[in-house]
């Protein structure tokens, strides 16, 4: 017994020496080859070749700063970890493409205490002031750096963590601010998540690596009425077009240059996406500078439907005529003529002003079925220029029509990006809006699912015939026969180039713009996808997604939802219940061996003796 003691606890020391052993060798190694293992679908944790290919590029370091909180509230615990980890990765990924990340994590609270005591030091401290407490300034040194450090792009939050006598408001910092030589700093103010971050950092990266900023090329093909009131009835500063907030918006990142597409004001050569907004009539001369275009490369971003409506004056609708038809219809899509889309599940809504109690004007939003949605499934998930978002909403759309067989022949890839829900409809053109644009037909069959987005990527064949004359910039030659002399179409080389087709001229303008906010977001990221570096396209389009389910009837959500709450009890019970019987009738069987190995010894013990 002693023995068998002594070489147990022989063995369980020699164990505990291999354990501790390997364990120093892995922490080793570890350290050596520093590396995660990422298990997400979209690699949301690992750096993409396509940001190093944009990090290489870096001919002076870049400084990272992440300004974050020791303290931050429940739902954020892991967030300082977890970006530290992930922005250590990143500067390893620009090591190794050879440009230069320095990370630097920045705890405000310990800046502001050290801005205090320099103050405090200095003998500058004043009494706290209670006027500047009540008009909303600050009222200590504290606050006085906390107003600087949010313009400079590091706001002070607020969050919410659950303690055992109630919940606690948490204020904290998590941002991230980007500087790169004397250039002004780019920065995420609200920084909460990882997903999506590498494009983040990367798109600002980008932009202060530029020496210039991209150019845009507009062209609004219908010139519209200057607007002069905003949606709340103020008088503006100037009169401006409807799409110049958008312009406004893209100010900042790029360089707009509105042209009017005409033989004195052509598509600027250095232009890296051209944005076509509402046509109407375009000439076959100007279909051929936008085939062209195209062609050669340059991306282009159209926003064409049959109708445009207003939403600020009694909704009056104008029928358009965007003059592609022989372009998309060689490349296999189409818009169709003279019909609106509607849907009541899916759509989005206006506010009506309404007689309130005591005389009172009231606004309730109501549903605008002329504004059909799309959303959830309807929305594709894994493309760049959908990617991550909830709705969105196409006022006044027409219909897009893909014919597939057409588009394999001439090697076009069309991808729907956005679809109204199944019940949509569809109503002809009229000068406003009618019954039947906003109450759903009698017969199911005319309601289906709708393209209302679409992106479509090829070496585009032209619509012009090589030998034929270029149309001319003066429609009148065209009916008289062309002009003498008139240059030839010559065989050209297409490049590789994406259109994305949007089925609402009015989806970028400010009415729209303003009551559907989220329509932003998606028309200022498609527009840096299509004309920023086509790598930040493929890094936009990594996202961690759900898995998509198909439409469910009641019954089936009911049988799922029965399910969860009895069957899967049940079935645990079940498997319970068989392994119980297992090891029952395991039991017996080896009691009954036992009973008949007992008399069988107990028998050749007594023939011994």
């Amino acid at each position: 017994m002693v023995e068998r003691k002594r070489q147990f606890l022989v063995r369980w020391i020699i164990f505990i020496i291999v354990l501790v052993v390997l364990l120093v060798l892995v922490n080793g190694v570890s350290r050596e080859f520093d590396r995660r293992l990422d298990l997400t679908a979209a690699g949301t944790h690992t750096i993409s070749p396509e940001t190093g290919n944009i990090l290489s590029r870096l001919q002076e370091p870049v400084i990272l700063e992440y300004w974050v909180s020791e303290k931050l509230p429940s739902g954020l615990q892991n967030l300082r970890r977890d970006t530290v980890d992930y922005l250590d990765e990143f500067q390893r990924a620009a090591a190794d493409a050879g440009g230069r990340i320095e990370v630097k994590v920045i705890d405000p609270a310990r800046v502001i205490e050290q801005y205090v005591k320099e103050q405090a030091g200095e003998g500058e401290e004043e009494e706290p002031d209670p006027m500047a407490a009540f008009m909303g300034g600050p009222t200590s040194p504290a606050d006085t750096k906390k107003a600087e450090l949010a313009q400079q792009g590091i706001p002070e939050l607020q969050g919410r963590s659950i303690k055992e006598d109630g919940i606690e408001v948490v204020p904290f910092f998590s941002a991230i601010v980007l500087k790169y030589l004397d250039r002004e700093s780019e920065g995420i103010p609200v920084h909460t998540t990882l997903e999506g971050l590498e494009y983040e950092l990367v798109s600002r990266i980008a932009k202060l690596t530029l020496e210039s900023k991209p150019v845009l090329a507009f062209y609004q093909g219908r010139a519209d009425d200057m607007i002069t009131q905003g949606p709340d009835g103020s008088p503006l500063p100037a009169p401006m077009s409807r799409f110049d907030p958008l312009l406004d918006a893209l100010g900042d990142r790029f360089e707009v240059r509105k042209i009017l597409l005409t033989e004195e004001s052509l598509i600027p050569d250095e232009a890296q996406l051209l944005i076509i907004a509402e046509p109407d009539g375009t000439t076959p001369r100007q279909r051929y500078e936008i085939e062209s275009s195209i062609r050669s490369g340059r991306p282009a971003m159209i926003l064409a439907s049959t109708t445009s409506g207003s939403m600020d004056r009694g909704f009056q609708l104008t029928p358009l005529n965007p003059g592609f038809s022989e372009s998309f219809g060689k490349w296999g899509i189409d818009i169709q003529p003279n019909m609106i889309v509607s849907s009541q599940r899916q759509c989005g809504s206006i506010e009506t002003v309404t007689e309130g109690p005591l005389g009172m004007r009231m606004r309730i939003p109501q549903p605008f079925p002329v504004s059909p949605g799309a959303a959830g499934n309807n929305l594709d998930g894994t493309s760049p220029f959908t990617r991550g978002l909830q709705a969105l909403v196409f006022p006044f759309a027409s219909p897009l029509i893909i014919n597939e067989a057409v588009a394999e022949a001439a090697g076009v890839k069309i991808t729907p990006l956005a679809k109204s829900d199944s019940d949509a409809w569809l109503t002809p053109f009229g000068p406003a809006v009618t019954a039947p644009m906003v109450t759903p037909p009698k017969d199911p069959g005319m309601q289906k699912s709708r393209v209302l987005a679409l992106v479509a990527e090829a070496e585009f064949p032209s619509s012009f015939e090589v030998g034929s004359k270029i149309p001319s910039w003066d429609p009148t030659l065209e009916v008289a026969g062309g002009e003498d002399g008139a240059p030839l179409v010559e065989a050209s080389e297409s490049v590789e180039s994406r259109i994305l087709l949007i089925a609402s001229a009015d989806m970028a303008k400010y009415t729209s713009l303003n009551m559907y906010r989220q329509n932003v977001g998606f028309l200022m990221g498609s527009i840096e996808a299509l004309a920023l570096d086509p790598d930040l396209a493929k890094i936009r389009g990594k996202v961690q997604l759900a898995s998509a389910l198909r439409e469910t009837t009641r019954d089936e959500r009911t049988l799922v939802t029965y399910g969860n709450m009895a069957g899967v009890p049940l079935l645990l019970l079940v498997i319970y219940g068989l392994i119980s019987a297992s090891r029952r009738s395991g039991a017996r069987h080896h009691e009954a061996l036992h009973m008949l190995k007992v008399p069988a010894d107990a028998g050749e013990k007594k023939e011994a003796s």
